[in-house]
Formats: structure tokens, sequence, C-alpha cells
């Protein structure tokens, strides 16, 4: 595996590192990032990419993700991940600090690569959020794909009551914007083995209270998939999303699922 910033001139797939960072990210980033005045769990705002959500002082989560590349002639088609994370200090009064640790490369060499990751995130005013963050900053295994970012994400209200079936409909939507570098540079700059900055982010509906629709740009490319919680005694959020829409990224597509549930102390 070669790592963003030092790969030399070779062909373009040489720069390329499979994404098992982003697959923690599907749901690592987002398991404890729903609302805090929310009494139950709520489906992530996005996939693959950080927002500026995060988790605060009591706030735990864990899961694990898998992902499978759908184009052939790649020599490993499949990765997965598993992460757990905490949260210190308080958005609304200071910052939030939010501590994610990961494993990669789960298929091919189990527990071989890891890191840890931290994110800094502050909420500004009704609804709107800020974050600054470093993926894999701390690393171990050879895993060599350190990301930093800053990052906005606003949440708002669009309709409440109206209801389908029984349940309530259209009950919120969030976008996010941010740039960084790494994991988030642009095709241009993964294929002359530079280490820019690209432009990421995404939009997301929540349909009904336990499930939301999203599409997000990750910096190459397009992903679109739905967040659902899965009601029980300890409440689980599954994420599924088909990454790569438009093929545009030299891997291709690929599929991801994600699971990972969160605990909020008194």
């Amino acid at each position: 595996m070669i790592p963003i910033c030092t790969a030399s001139a070779q062909p373009i797939q040489t720069h390329l590192p499979f994404l098992q960072n982003e697959s923690a990210s599907y749901a690592g980033n987002e398991v404890a990032g729903g609302l805090r005045e929310e009494k139950l769990p709520t489906p992530a705002i996005a996939i693959g990419i950080p927002t500026a959500r995060g988790a605060e002082f009591g706030d735990l989560f864990g899961g694990g993700s898998y992902q499978r590349y759908l184009g052939s002639g790649l020599a490993q088609r499949d990765d997965g991940a598993a992460f757990t994370g905490l949260g210190l200090g308080d958005a609304r009064k200071t910052v939030g600090v939010e501590v994610r640790y990961a494993v990669y490369d789960l298929v091919d060499d189990p527990f071989s690569e890891g890191s840890l990751s931290l994110k800094v995130h502050r909420h500004v005013y009704r609804g709107l959020s800020m974050a600054a963050g470093i993926e894999d900053m701390v690393q171990y295994g050879g895993w060599d794909s350190k990301s930093a970012y800053v990052v906005a994400s606003q949440t708002l209200s669009l309709r409440a009551g109206e209801e389908i079936f029984g349940r309530e409909v259209l009950t919120g939507a969030s976008a996010t914007l941010g740039v960084g570098d790494g994991r988030f540079n642009t095709m241009e700059h993964l294929s002359n083995g530079t280490n820019g900055a690209g432009l990421f982010g995404g939009l997301s509906v929540q349909l009904l209270h336990n499930v939301s629709v999203m599409g997000m740009w990750y910096g190459q490319d397009l992903s679109i998939g739905l967040s659902a919680v899965v009601p029980g005694p300890v409440p689980i959020t599954v994420t599924p999303a088909w990454v790569s829409v438009l093929g545009t990224h030299t891997f291709g597509d690929r599929v991801a699922l994600s699971v990972g549930t969160s605990l909020r102390l008194p």
C-alpha cells in the first residue's frame, strides 16, 4: 500500500489505497453524532465523510463496517474496519472532543493496521455546527493515510406532525460542507501523487424519525445510501451505501455496509 503523500510517479492505481478509513467512517463519525436533545439514537446524516456533529462527554460508540469493490481486476476486492470511540467536553458551552480508534484490513490481514483519530466540534447556533479534525492522527502497522479537515453542518426541521400510515414524514434535513487533504484529495491530486486539498459534502433528508436518505461527494465521486435505526434494548444504526456511483474513481464503484451503536451515560 503506497501512502498518498509520498507516492512517486507511477500508474494511477498505485496512488490509490483501499479506503479502510472511509469504511470505518460510514458509521463511526455519526453513530454518536445526533442532536443532543434526542432521547433515542438518530440515523446518520452522512456516509463516508466527517460532519461537524460529534460525541460529547458521556457518549460512547462502536461498530464495524464492510465494503466490496464491484469492479473486476482488483487483487483485493473486500475490506472492513472496526471502530470504537468516546466523547469529551460540551459542544454547546465550550467544545466537544471526539476520539475514535479503528482497526483496518479485517479481511486480508485482520487487525494488522489501525489508527487513532480526533475531532474537535462546536455547536454554533440553531443547528449549525463546525468542526476540525485529523483522521489517522496516530497510526501503526504500516497504515499511512493521515487526513486533516474542517467542516460545517447545518440541520433543519422541515415538517412535523404529518403522518403516513401513522408515521411522521420529512422530519428534517442536514447539509454538510468541508475541505480536507489526504483521502479527500481530488482525483487529479491522487493521479499526480500529490497531497492537496479537496472539497467534500452532502445532503441528508430524514424521512422518518429513524430513517434518512443521503447523497455525498467524498472528494472524487458521489455516494448514495440510507441510514436506519433498528429499535431494541440496544438500538443499532445500520447504514448501507453505494459508493462511487458516477464511476470516476479508478477502482470503480463498491457497496458498503456499516453497523454501530452508541451509549449516552447520564
